[in-house]
């Protein structure tokens, strides 16, 4: 009895063991990925904050208006505070 017990509490703590081996080791992968995916997430803000500027432009502001259509104010359209 004494020795069934001993055999079953190695059998657990050997398969608890393993058990915490596996989550160590797809914790890390899932870190890894985690890490890969932030590296990429950066890569696109950095190219959005890039476009960004690239928009602000004024040259590029003009001729998107003129794109749409659009044309500087009359003096009767601008409001002086």
């Amino acid at each position: 009895m004494v020795l069934f017990s001993l055999v079953a509490t190695i059998g657990l703590l050997a398969g608890g063991k393993v058990w915490v081996s596996y989550l160590r080791v797809d914790t890390e992968q899932s870190v890894t990925q985690l890490k890969k995916e932030k590296v990429l997430l950066e890569q696109d803000v950095q190219n959005l904050e890039l476009e960004l500027a690239s928009m602000m432009r004024p040259d590029t502001l003009r001729r998107l208006a003129r794109e749409l259509g659009m044309s500087a104010p009359t003096a009767m359209q601008v409001v002086k505070p």
